[in-house]
């Protein structure tokens, strides 16, 4: 057996202890490495922005929960119309201005004699009538066959598109009803105000005299003068029920008047000379809408 002198021994076990000493030295470095490297990754995660730690990390979309058939419906906002009383009608009527018209500068002729003339005016506007406006522009014919073809049938191309609204309306609720008058010239206005003032018992020359105003009165509270009837402007309409009764007891009447007037509104319009406004013209009509 070959024997080591201890000096051998010595130096072996010497390179032996270092040798060990170097491998538990570099895995010591290796563990401080790696726990370096968790550390630091970590901290990389804590401290990227939200959202770029959201794009590494993909949570699964939760599951929608299924809608039911009561809430796959849309409710559509009611509209609240405004009440008026009669003479809020009144003054709405004169607060709007109607498009595609001019106001008259001279009152058209009545009666062919000025005297009598002005003093049927004097009486109408005494009354609550007022000069009101000519269409500037051309407007449409209605197609309503109860409308006379002599020029009368013609509304404002806005109030025929709100008739047919309002006239569907009507049949829908199985309401029928039809226009008998819609536009009317200044002469067409002047040949009906005096067949109704001669009927009445009228004198042009009494008149002139101050002699005739029970006459023109009560032609003034059915009928306007020329330059003063609210047909003039295209945007009035008289409706008349196909039930054959008088208007104001009509099935069309309790639909149209009822809750305010609230189908009249829905379609734009409103009582031209409603219940209890006073000084308005005429008596009330309710028919005539504007």
């Amino acid at each position: 057996m070959h024997m080591l002198e201890p000096k051998e021994i010595a130096k072996r076990s010497k390179e032996k202890s270092s040798k060990k000493r170097g491998g538990q030295a570099m895995l010591a470095v290796l563990c401080v490495l790696m726990a370096l490297a968790g550390l630091g990754g970590y901290w990389y995660l804590k401290m990227r922005p939200h959202s770029e730690v959201s794009q590494t990390i993909v949570q699964p979309a939760p599951r929608a929960a299924p809608k039911s058939k009561a809430s796959s419906k849309v409710t559509e906002p009611k509209t609240r119309l405004k009440t008026f009383t009669g003479p809020q009608f009144k003054d709405l009527y004169h607060s709007i201005s109607y498009p595609n018209t001019e106001p008259f500068t001279n009152p058209p002729e009545i009666t062919g004699n000025v005297v009598a003339d002005d003093h049927i005016r004097t009486l109408a506007e005494k009354r609550g009538f007022v000069l009101t406006s000519i269409p500037v522009a051309p407007i449409v014919k209605t197609g309503e066959k109860l409308i006379s073809a002599d020029g009368d049938d013609l509304l404002q191309p806005l109030a025929q598109k709100s008739w047919l609204q309002l006239k569907a309306a009507a049949n829908t609720a199985g309401v029928k009803m039809t226009l008998i008058s819609a536009y009317r010239s200044p002469k067409w206005q002047r040949d009906l105000f005096m067949q109704r003032l001669l009927t009445n018992g009228g004198n042009v020359q009494k008149i002139a005299d101050g002699l005739g105003d029970v006459a023109v009165n009560d032609t003034l509270s059915m009928t306007a003068v020329p330059g003063y009837s609210r047909h003039h402007t295209g945007y009035t309409v008289d409706l008349y029920c196909e039930d054959g009764v008088a208007f104001a007891s009509s099935t069309c009447n309790t639909w149209i008047s009822q809750n305010n007037f609230e189908q009249a509104k829905k379609a734009g319009w409103i009582p031209s000379y409603p219940p209890g406004a006073d000084v308005q013209g005429p008596e009330p009509e309710p028919w005539e809408y504007v």
